[in-house]
Protein backbone atom coordinates (compact mmCIF):
# COMPACT_ATOMS: atom_id res chain seq x y z
CA UNK A 1 0.00 0.00 0.00
CA UNK A 2 2.84 2.36 0.87
CA UNK A 3 4.36 1.67 -2.53
CA UNK A 4 1.13 2.76 -4.25
CA UNK A 5 1.17 6.03 -2.32
CA UNK A 6 4.75 6.57 -3.28
CA UNK A 7 3.97 5.97 -6.96
CA UNK A 8 0.97 8.34 -6.82
CA UNK A 9 3.05 10.99 -5.09
CA UNK A 10 5.74 10.64 -7.71
CA UNK A 11 3.18 10.91 -10.51
CA UNK A 12 1.61 13.98 -8.90
CA UNK A 13 5.03 15.57 -8.51
CA UNK A 14 5.80 14.87 -12.14
CA UNK A 15 2.52 16.46 -13.23
CA UNK A 16 3.27 19.54 -11.13
CA UNK A 17 6.76 19.80 -12.62
CA UNK A 18 5.40 19.42 -16.16
CA UNK A 19 2.67 22.00 -15.54
CA UNK A 20 5.20 24.40 -14.09
CA UNK A 21 7.48 23.85 -17.07
CA UNK A 22 4.62 24.52 -19.50
CA UNK A 23 3.70 27.70 -17.63
CA UNK A 24 7.31 28.85 -17.61
CA UNK A 25 7.58 28.15 -21.34
CA UNK A 26 4.45 30.20 -21.98
CA UNK A 27 5.78 33.08 -19.90
CA UNK A 28 9.11 32.86 -21.67
CA UNK A 29 7.34 32.89 -25.04
CA UNK A 30 5.38 36.01 -24.07
CA UNK A 31 8.57 37.66 -22.85
CA UNK A 32 10.38 36.76 -26.07
CA UNK A 33 7.50 38.19 -28.10
CA UNK A 34 7.55 41.39 -26.04
CA UNK A 35 11.31 41.71 -26.44
CA UNK A 36 10.99 41.03 -30.17
CA UNK A 37 8.34 43.73 -30.58
CA UNK A 38 10.36 46.22 -28.53
CA UNK A 39 13.48 45.46 -30.56
CA UNK A 40 11.49 45.85 -33.78
CA UNK A 41 10.12 49.22 -32.61
CA UNK A 42 13.60 50.31 -31.60
CA UNK A 43 15.10 49.25 -34.93
CA UNK A 44 12.34 51.05 -36.86
CA UNK A 45 12.83 54.16 -34.73
CA UNK A 46 16.55 54.17 -35.45
CA UNK A 47 15.91 53.72 -39.15
CA UNK A 48 13.30 56.50 -39.03
CA UNK A 49 15.77 58.82 -37.30
CA UNK A 50 18.51 57.91 -39.77
CA UNK A 51 16.27 58.87 -42.68
CA UNK A 52 15.36 62.21 -41.08
CA UNK A 53 19.06 62.85 -40.49
CA UNK A 54 19.71 62.06 -44.17
CA UNK A 55 17.03 64.55 -45.17
CA UNK A 56 18.47 67.21 -42.89
CA UNK A 57 21.94 66.55 -44.35
CA UNK A 58 20.60 66.88 -47.93
CA UNK A 59 21.72 63.39 -48.94
CA UNK A 60 20.79 62.32 -52.50
CA UNK A 61 17.07 61.59 -52.83
CA UNK A 62 17.69 58.04 -54.07
CA UNK A 63 19.78 57.31 -50.95
CA UNK A 64 17.09 58.69 -48.64
CA UNK A 65 14.29 56.71 -50.32
CA UNK A 66 16.45 53.59 -50.30
CA UNK A 67 17.01 54.16 -46.58
CA UNK A 68 13.24 54.17 -45.99
CA UNK A 69 12.84 50.84 -47.78
CA UNK A 70 15.85 49.22 -46.12
CA UNK A 71 14.46 50.21 -42.72
CA UNK A 72 11.09 48.57 -43.44
CA UNK A 73 12.54 45.42 -44.97
CA UNK A 74 14.97 45.03 -42.10
CA UNK A 75 12.21 44.76 -39.49
CA UNK A 76 9.80 42.93 -41.83
CA UNK A 77 11.94 40.57 -43.97
CA UNK A 78 8.85 39.00 -45.55
CA UNK A 79 8.04 42.32 -47.21
CA UNK A 80 9.50 43.71 -50.44
CA UNK A 81 9.09 47.44 -50.95
CA UNK A 82 9.27 49.92 -53.76
CA UNK A 83 8.99 53.67 -54.18
CA UNK A 84 7.78 54.98 -57.52
CA UNK A 85 7.74 58.62 -58.54
CA UNK A 86 5.49 60.09 -61.21
CA UNK A 87 6.76 62.29 -64.01
CA UNK A 88 4.37 65.25 -64.02
CA UNK A 89 5.05 66.01 -67.68
CA UNK A 90 4.43 62.50 -69.04
CA UNK A 91 2.31 61.03 -66.20
CA UNK A 92 4.53 57.94 -66.27
CA UNK A 93 5.98 55.90 -63.42
CA UNK A 94 9.65 55.87 -62.48
CA UNK A 95 11.15 53.20 -60.24
CA UNK A 96 13.40 55.06 -57.78
CA UNK A 97 13.99 52.42 -55.11
CA UNK A 98 13.08 48.72 -55.12
CA UNK A 99 16.17 46.80 -53.96
CA UNK A 100 14.61 43.33 -53.53
CA UNK A 101 12.29 43.26 -56.52
CA UNK A 102 13.63 41.45 -59.62
CA UNK A 103 15.31 43.65 -62.23
CA UNK A 104 13.00 42.42 -65.00
CA UNK A 105 9.96 43.45 -62.94
CA UNK A 106 11.34 46.94 -62.23
CA UNK A 107 12.22 47.35 -65.91
CA UNK A 108 8.69 46.32 -66.91
CA UNK A 109 7.09 48.84 -64.53
CA UNK A 110 9.47 51.72 -65.19
CA UNK A 111 7.97 54.12 -67.71
CA UNK A 112 4.43 52.72 -67.65
CA UNK A 113 1.56 55.22 -67.67
CA UNK A 114 -0.13 55.82 -64.30
CA UNK A 115 -3.63 54.44 -64.75
CA UNK A 116 -5.98 52.02 -63.03
CA UNK A 117 -4.88 48.98 -65.05
CA UNK A 118 -1.26 49.30 -63.97
CA UNK A 119 -1.57 47.54 -60.63
CA UNK A 120 -1.95 48.90 -57.13
CA UNK A 121 0.49 51.79 -57.66
CA UNK A 122 -1.16 53.10 -60.82
CA UNK A 123 -4.56 52.85 -59.16
CA UNK A 124 -3.32 54.61 -56.00
CA UNK A 125 -2.02 57.51 -58.08
CA UNK A 126 -5.27 57.87 -60.05
CA UNK A 127 -7.63 57.47 -57.07
CA UNK A 128 -5.34 59.24 -54.56
CA UNK A 129 -6.31 56.53 -52.07
CA UNK A 130 -4.53 53.61 -50.41
CA UNK A 131 -5.00 50.46 -52.51
CA UNK A 132 -4.96 47.03 -50.85
CA UNK A 133 -4.73 44.04 -53.21
CA UNK A 134 -4.54 40.75 -51.36
CA UNK A 135 -4.42 38.56 -54.50
CA UNK A 136 -2.84 40.15 -57.56
CA UNK A 137 -3.87 37.44 -60.02
CA UNK A 138 -7.55 37.89 -59.20
CA UNK A 139 -7.67 41.69 -59.16
CA UNK A 140 -8.93 43.74 -62.10
CA UNK A 141 -6.52 46.62 -61.52
CA UNK A 142 -3.58 44.37 -62.39
CA UNK A 143 -4.75 43.51 -65.91
CA UNK A 144 -1.78 45.19 -67.59
CA UNK A 145 1.05 43.79 -65.45
CA UNK A 146 -0.16 40.69 -63.60
CA UNK A 147 1.99 38.35 -65.73
CA UNK A 148 5.14 40.19 -64.59
CA UNK A 149 4.00 39.92 -60.98
CA UNK A 150 3.41 36.18 -61.36
CA UNK A 151 6.86 35.70 -62.87
CA UNK A 152 8.39 37.67 -59.98
CA UNK A 153 6.51 35.60 -57.39
CA UNK A 154 4.55 38.60 -56.11
CA UNK A 155 1.14 37.65 -54.74
CA UNK A 156 -0.15 40.68 -52.80
CA UNK A 157 0.53 44.41 -53.02
CA UNK A 158 -0.43 47.35 -50.81
CA UNK A 159 0.22 50.82 -52.22
CA UNK A 160 0.04 54.21 -50.48
CA UNK A 161 0.03 57.41 -52.59
CA UNK A 162 2.65 59.99 -51.62
CA UNK A 163 0.80 63.32 -51.59
CA UNK A 164 2.30 66.69 -50.73
CA UNK A 165 0.68 69.54 -48.82
CA UNK A 166 -0.67 71.07 -52.04
CA UNK A 167 -2.55 67.90 -52.86
CA UNK A 168 -0.19 66.82 -55.65
CA UNK A 169 0.55 63.11 -56.00
CA UNK A 170 4.32 62.63 -56.05
CA UNK A 171 4.44 58.85 -56.30
CA UNK A 172 3.68 55.73 -54.28
CA UNK A 173 5.14 53.60 -51.51
CA UNK A 174 4.29 49.93 -52.05
CA UNK A 175 4.71 46.72 -50.06
CA UNK A 176 4.72 43.31 -51.81
CA UNK A 177 4.54 39.85 -50.33
CA UNK A 178 4.87 36.38 -51.81
CA UNK A 179 1.58 35.27 -50.30
CA UNK A 180 -2.04 36.37 -50.09
CA UNK A 181 -2.09 38.96 -47.32
CA UNK A 182 -3.98 41.92 -45.90
CA UNK A 183 -2.39 44.63 -43.73
CA UNK A 184 -2.85 44.76 -39.97
CA UNK A 185 -3.29 48.03 -38.08
CA UNK A 186 0.49 48.06 -37.45
CA UNK A 187 1.11 47.48 -41.16
CA UNK A 188 -1.11 50.44 -42.05
CA UNK A 189 0.82 52.65 -39.64
CA UNK A 190 4.08 51.43 -41.19
CA UNK A 191 2.81 52.27 -44.69
CA UNK A 192 1.57 55.73 -43.68
CA UNK A 193 4.77 56.68 -41.84
CA UNK A 194 6.95 55.47 -44.72
CA UNK A 195 4.92 57.47 -47.26
CA UNK A 196 5.10 60.54 -44.99
CA UNK A 197 8.89 60.24 -44.75
CA UNK A 198 9.11 59.87 -48.52
CA UNK A 199 6.93 62.95 -49.02
CA UNK A 200 9.21 65.04 -46.78
CA UNK A 201 12.32 63.80 -48.61
CA UNK A 202 10.87 64.35 -52.10
CA UNK A 203 9.49 67.80 -51.32
CA UNK A 204 12.75 68.78 -49.67
CA UNK A 205 14.77 67.65 -52.67
CA UNK A 206 12.46 69.31 -55.17
CA UNK A 207 12.72 72.55 -53.22
CA UNK A 208 16.51 72.47 -53.14
CA UNK A 209 16.74 71.64 -56.84
CA UNK A 210 14.45 74.52 -57.62
CA UNK A 211 16.51 76.78 -55.38
CA UNK A 212 19.69 75.94 -57.25
CA UNK A 213 18.21 76.67 -60.66
CA UNK A 214 18.32 80.45 -60.36
CA UNK A 215 17.85 83.39 -58.02
CA UNK A 216 14.46 83.98 -59.61
CA UNK A 217 13.47 80.44 -58.72
CA UNK A 218 14.74 81.12 -55.22
CA UNK A 219 12.37 84.07 -54.86
CA UNK A 220 9.45 81.98 -56.11
CA UNK A 221 10.30 79.27 -53.62
CA UNK A 222 10.35 81.79 -50.78
CA UNK A 223 6.73 82.63 -51.62
CA UNK A 224 5.60 79.04 -51.04
CA UNK A 225 5.38 77.47 -47.60
CA UNK A 226 7.62 74.49 -46.98
CA UNK A 227 8.06 72.16 -44.01
CA UNK A 228 10.80 73.24 -41.63
CA UNK A 229 13.26 70.56 -40.55
CA UNK A 230 15.25 71.20 -37.40
CA UNK A 231 17.44 69.41 -34.90
CA UNK A 232 17.95 70.08 -31.20
CA UNK A 233 20.51 68.88 -28.65
CA UNK A 234 19.72 67.49 -25.21
CA UNK A 235 19.98 70.99 -23.69
CA UNK A 236 17.15 72.32 -25.83
CA UNK A 237 19.37 74.31 -28.22
CA UNK A 238 18.81 74.22 -31.98
CA UNK A 239 21.68 72.66 -33.91
CA UNK A 240 20.11 72.93 -37.37
CA UNK A 241 17.16 74.82 -38.90
CA UNK A 242 16.29 74.47 -42.58
CA UNK A 243 16.03 77.62 -44.78
CA UNK A 244 12.26 77.15 -45.14
CA UNK A 245 11.88 78.67 -41.67
CA UNK A 246 12.02 82.09 -43.30
CA UNK A 247 8.71 81.46 -45.02
CA UNK A 248 7.12 80.17 -41.82
CA UNK A 249 8.35 82.80 -39.33
CA UNK A 250 10.18 85.52 -41.24
CA UNK A 251 13.58 84.72 -39.69
CA UNK A 252 16.51 83.44 -41.72
CA UNK A 253 17.89 80.02 -40.90
CA UNK A 254 20.90 81.55 -39.11
CA UNK A 255 18.65 83.86 -37.06
CA UNK A 256 16.32 81.01 -36.09
CA UNK A 257 19.30 78.80 -35.21
CA UNK A 258 20.50 81.33 -32.63
CA UNK A 259 17.13 81.61 -30.92
CA UNK A 260 16.04 79.90 -27.70
CA UNK A 261 12.75 78.07 -27.31
CA UNK A 262 11.37 81.14 -25.52
CA UNK A 263 12.22 83.25 -28.57
CA UNK A 264 10.70 80.69 -30.93
CA UNK A 265 7.40 79.79 -29.29
CA UNK A 266 4.65 81.45 -27.27
CA UNK A 267 4.84 80.85 -23.48
CA UNK A 268 2.04 78.27 -23.57
CA UNK A 269 3.74 76.34 -26.37
CA UNK A 270 7.12 76.50 -24.58
CA UNK A 271 5.54 74.73 -21.61
CA UNK A 272 4.16 72.01 -23.88
CA UNK A 273 7.44 71.36 -25.71
CA UNK A 274 9.55 71.39 -22.52
CA UNK A 275 7.21 68.88 -20.88
CA UNK A 276 7.44 66.69 -23.97
CA UNK A 277 11.25 66.94 -24.14
CA UNK A 278 11.50 66.08 -20.43
CA UNK A 279 9.31 62.99 -20.86
CA UNK A 280 11.24 62.01 -23.97
CA UNK A 281 14.66 62.19 -22.32
CA UNK A 282 13.36 60.30 -19.27
CA UNK A 283 11.88 57.56 -21.46
CA UNK A 284 15.05 57.16 -23.52
CA UNK A 285 17.24 57.08 -20.41
CA UNK A 286 15.07 54.23 -19.15
CA UNK A 287 15.80 52.32 -22.38
CA UNK A 288 12.29 52.86 -23.73
CA UNK A 289 11.58 53.65 -27.40
CA UNK A 290 11.47 57.31 -28.36
CA UNK A 291 7.87 58.40 -27.62
CA UNK A 292 5.87 59.85 -30.50
CA UNK A 293 5.19 63.56 -30.15
CA UNK A 294 2.75 65.41 -32.36
CA UNK A 295 1.42 68.79 -31.27
CA UNK A 296 0.10 72.07 -32.61
CA UNK A 297 2.33 74.88 -31.31
CA UNK A 298 2.19 78.65 -31.81
CA UNK A 299 5.41 80.13 -33.22
CA UNK A 300 6.56 83.73 -32.84
CA UNK A 301 7.15 85.54 -36.14
CA UNK A 302 9.56 88.34 -36.93
CA UNK A 303 6.73 90.79 -37.60
CA UNK A 304 5.27 90.22 -34.13
CA UNK A 305 2.49 87.88 -35.23
CA UNK A 306 2.16 84.17 -34.46
CA UNK A 307 1.70 81.16 -36.70
CA UNK A 308 0.41 77.73 -35.73
CA UNK A 309 2.47 74.75 -36.93
CA UNK A 310 2.12 71.03 -36.42
CA UNK A 311 5.27 69.57 -34.85
CA UNK A 312 6.44 65.96 -35.24
CA UNK A 313 9.62 64.81 -33.53
CA UNK A 314 11.90 61.78 -33.43
CA UNK A 315 15.13 60.92 -31.65
CA UNK A 316 18.64 61.16 -33.08
CA UNK A 317 21.03 58.32 -32.21
CA UNK A 318 24.74 57.94 -32.94
CA UNK A 319 26.30 54.83 -34.49
CA UNK A 320 26.56 53.23 -31.06
CA UNK A 321 22.86 53.69 -30.40
CA UNK A 322 23.27 56.56 -27.94
CA UNK A 323 20.50 59.18 -27.84
CA UNK A 324 22.10 62.50 -28.77
CA UNK A 325 19.29 64.82 -29.83
CA UNK A 326 15.90 65.42 -31.40
CA UNK A 327 14.94 65.99 -35.01
CA UNK A 328 11.61 67.62 -35.82
CA UNK A 329 9.42 68.69 -38.71
CA UNK A 330 7.24 71.81 -38.47
CA UNK A 331 4.32 72.20 -40.88
CA UNK A 332 2.27 75.37 -41.29
CA UNK A 333 -1.39 74.55 -40.56
CA UNK A 334 -2.77 78.09 -40.73
CA UNK A 335 -5.07 77.32 -43.66
CA UNK A 336 -6.28 74.13 -42.02
CA UNK A 337 -7.07 76.09 -38.85
CA UNK A 338 -8.98 78.68 -40.86
CA UNK A 339 -10.96 75.93 -42.55
CA UNK A 340 -11.75 74.27 -39.23
CA UNK A 341 -12.82 77.60 -37.76
CA UNK A 342 -15.05 78.29 -40.75
CA UNK A 343 -16.70 74.88 -40.41
CA UNK A 344 -17.15 75.44 -36.67
CA UNK A 345 -18.69 78.87 -37.32
CA UNK A 346 -21.08 77.48 -39.93
CA UNK A 347 -22.17 74.73 -37.53
CA UNK A 348 -23.04 77.29 -34.84
CA UNK A 349 -24.54 80.17 -36.80
CA UNK A 350 -27.58 80.83 -38.94
CA UNK A 351 -26.45 80.96 -42.57
CA UNK A 352 -28.91 83.74 -43.50
CA UNK A 353 -28.55 86.28 -40.69
CA UNK A 354 -25.20 85.28 -39.22
CA UNK A 355 -26.79 85.12 -35.77
CA UNK A 356 -26.08 82.20 -33.42
CA UNK A 357 -28.28 79.20 -34.15
CA UNK A 358 -30.26 77.04 -31.73
CA UNK A 359 -27.23 74.88 -30.80
CA UNK A 360 -24.94 77.81 -29.96
CA UNK A 361 -27.72 79.60 -28.08
CA UNK A 362 -28.36 76.49 -25.97
CA UNK A 363 -24.66 76.34 -25.09
CA UNK A 364 -24.51 80.02 -24.11
CA UNK A 365 -27.70 79.71 -22.06
CA UNK A 366 -26.27 76.75 -20.14
CA UNK A 367 -23.07 78.69 -19.41
CA UNK A 368 -25.06 81.76 -18.35
CA UNK A 369 -27.24 79.69 -16.00
CA UNK A 370 -24.15 78.13 -14.40
CA UNK A 371 -22.67 81.58 -13.85
CA UNK A 372 -25.89 83.01 -12.41
CA UNK A 373 -26.28 80.06 -10.03
CA UNK A 374 -22.76 80.57 -8.70
CA UNK A 375 -23.06 84.34 -8.31
CA UNK A 376 -26.78 84.66 -7.45
CA UNK A 377 -27.53 86.74 -10.53
CA UNK A 378 -30.66 86.92 -12.70
CA UNK A 379 -31.17 86.45 -16.42
CA UNK A 380 -34.04 86.53 -18.88
CA UNK A 381 -34.97 84.61 -22.01
CA UNK A 382 -37.09 86.42 -24.60
CA UNK A 383 -38.81 84.48 -27.40
CA UNK A 384 -39.81 86.65 -30.35
CA UNK A 385 -42.04 85.82 -33.30
CA UNK A 386 -42.70 88.19 -36.23
CA UNK A 387 -46.44 88.74 -36.62
CA UNK A 388 -47.85 87.85 -40.03
CA UNK A 389 -44.49 87.39 -41.69
CA UNK A 390 -45.92 84.88 -44.16
CA UNK A 391 -47.76 87.51 -46.30
CA UNK A 392 -44.41 89.14 -47.06
CA UNK A 393 -43.08 85.90 -48.57
CA UNK A 394 -46.36 85.24 -50.37
CA UNK A 395 -46.56 88.70 -51.92
CA UNK A 396 -42.95 89.44 -52.77
CA UNK A 397 -41.17 86.10 -52.66
CA UNK A 398 -38.65 84.51 -50.37
CA UNK A 399 -35.74 86.67 -51.53
CA UNK A 400 -37.39 89.79 -50.13
CA UNK A 401 -38.48 87.84 -47.05
CA UNK A 402 -34.87 86.77 -46.47
CA UNK A 403 -33.69 90.38 -46.72
CA UNK A 404 -36.35 91.37 -44.20
CA UNK A 405 -35.06 88.76 -41.75
CA UNK A 406 -31.51 90.12 -42.15
CA UNK A 407 -32.67 93.64 -41.34
CA UNK A 408 -34.70 92.38 -38.37
CA UNK A 409 -31.56 90.72 -37.03
CA UNK A 410 -29.61 93.99 -37.27
CA UNK A 411 -32.32 95.91 -35.43
CA UNK A 412 -32.48 93.30 -32.68
CA UNK A 413 -28.72 93.47 -32.16
CA UNK A 414 -28.99 97.27 -31.82
CA UNK A 415 -31.47 96.84 -28.96
CA UNK A 416 -29.32 94.70 -26.65
CA UNK A 417 -25.92 94.85 -24.96
CA UNK A 418 -22.86 93.24 -26.53
CA UNK A 419 -22.84 90.74 -23.65
CA UNK A 420 -26.35 89.57 -24.57
CA UNK A 421 -27.12 86.99 -27.25
CA UNK A 422 -29.57 87.23 -30.15
CA UNK A 423 -30.20 83.97 -32.02
CA UNK A 424 -32.41 82.83 -34.86
CA UNK A 425 -33.99 79.47 -34.07
CA UNK A 426 -35.99 78.95 -37.24
CA UNK A 427 -38.27 80.72 -39.73
CA UNK A 428 -39.24 84.09 -38.28
CA UNK A 429 -38.52 83.07 -34.68
CA UNK A 430 -35.75 84.65 -32.64
CA UNK A 431 -34.60 84.22 -29.06
CA UNK A 432 -32.69 86.68 -26.87
CA UNK A 433 -30.61 85.99 -23.77
CA UNK A 434 -30.26 88.90 -21.35
CA UNK A 435 -27.32 87.89 -19.19
CA UNK A 436 -26.49 89.07 -15.62
CA UNK A 437 -29.36 91.48 -15.04
CA UNK A 438 -29.25 93.74 -11.98
CA UNK A 439 -32.91 94.71 -12.39
CA UNK A 440 -35.70 92.60 -13.89
CA UNK A 441 -37.25 95.75 -15.31
CA UNK A 442 -34.36 95.82 -17.76
CA UNK A 443 -36.13 93.07 -19.72
CA UNK A 444 -39.22 95.25 -20.11
CA UNK A 445 -37.10 98.14 -21.35
CA UNK A 446 -35.45 95.88 -23.94
CA UNK A 447 -38.83 94.47 -24.99
CA UNK A 448 -40.20 97.96 -25.60
CA UNK A 449 -37.10 98.97 -27.53
CA UNK A 450 -37.46 95.90 -29.76
CA UNK A 451 -41.16 96.48 -30.44
CA UNK A 452 -40.48 100.13 -31.26
CA UNK A 453 -37.58 99.17 -33.54
CA UNK A 454 -39.50 96.52 -35.45
CA UNK A 455 -42.69 98.55 -35.88
CA UNK A 456 -40.74 101.07 -37.95
CA UNK A 457 -41.14 100.52 -41.69
CA UNK A 458 -38.56 98.40 -43.54
CA UNK A 459 -37.60 99.72 -46.97
CA UNK A 460 -36.57 96.79 -49.18
CA UNK A 461 -36.26 96.94 -52.98
CA UNK A 462 -38.56 99.94 -53.10
CA UNK A 463 -41.21 98.28 -50.91
CA UNK A 464 -42.19 99.73 -47.55
CA UNK A 465 -42.99 96.84 -45.25
CA UNK A 466 -44.68 97.19 -41.89
CA UNK A 467 -44.63 94.33 -39.39
CA UNK A 468 -44.95 93.81 -35.66
CA UNK A 469 -43.81 91.12 -33.24
CA UNK A 470 -44.89 89.14 -30.20
CA UNK A 471 -42.50 88.69 -27.29
CA UNK A 472 -42.63 86.30 -24.34
CA UNK A 473 -40.17 86.64 -21.44
CA UNK A 474 -39.16 84.17 -18.72
CA UNK A 475 -36.86 84.98 -15.79
CA UNK A 476 -34.27 82.99 -13.88
CA UNK A 477 -34.68 82.06 -11.06
CA UNK A 478 -38.28 83.26 -10.60
CA UNK A 479 -39.82 81.21 -13.46
CA UNK A 480 -37.47 78.24 -13.55
CA UNK A 481 -33.93 77.03 -13.08
CA UNK A 482 -33.27 74.96 -16.18
CA UNK A 483 -33.32 75.82 -19.91
CA UNK A 484 -36.34 73.67 -20.76
CA UNK A 485 -38.62 75.25 -18.15
CA UNK A 486 -37.56 78.78 -19.00
CA UNK A 487 -38.00 78.26 -22.73
CA UNK A 488 -41.43 76.69 -22.22
CA UNK A 489 -42.69 79.58 -20.10
CA UNK A 490 -41.32 82.19 -22.49
CA UNK A 491 -43.02 80.38 -25.38
CA UNK A 492 -46.35 80.30 -23.58
CA UNK A 493 -46.17 84.02 -22.80
CA UNK A 494 -45.24 84.85 -26.37
CA UNK A 495 -48.28 83.12 -27.81
CA UNK A 496 -50.49 84.64 -25.11
CA UNK A 497 -49.55 88.11 -26.35
CA UNK A 498 -49.43 87.28 -30.04
CA UNK A 499 -51.43 89.75 -32.09
CA UNK A 500 -53.77 88.64 -34.86
CA UNK A 501 -53.44 91.62 -37.17
CA UNK A 502 -51.74 90.85 -40.53
CA UNK A 503 -48.63 92.63 -41.69
CA UNK A 504 -49.26 95.63 -43.88
CA UNK A 505 -47.29 96.01 -47.09
CA UNK A 506 -47.27 99.34 -48.83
Amino acid sequence: MNNIYLVLAALFGAVVVIAAAVHINRVNLKLRNMVRLMRRADVWQRGHNHVLAQIAADDPLEDVLMGIIVGVEHIRPEMMCSILLIDRDTNRLKVVAAPRLPDFYNEAVDGLPADQEIGSCGTAIVTRQRVIVRDIQNDSTWVGVKEFAAKAGLVSCWSEPIINRHGQVLGTFAIYQGRIAEPTADDIKLIEESAYLAEIAIERKLSLEALRESEERHRLLADNAQDVIWTMDLNGRFTYVSPSVEKLRGYTASEALAQTLEQTLTPESVIKIKEAVGKTISAVKNKQPFPDFVAELDHLCKDGSTVCAEIRTSGIYDTDGNFIGIVGVSRDITERKKSEEKIRYMAQHDSLTGLPNRALFADRLQQALSYCKRHQRALAIMLLDLDKFKPVNDSYGHALGDELLKQVALRLLACVRTSDTVARIGGDEFVILLHQMDDLSHAKVVSEKIKHALIQDFLIDGCSIHIDCSIGTAFYPQDGIDPLDLTKIADQRMYHHKQKAPATIR
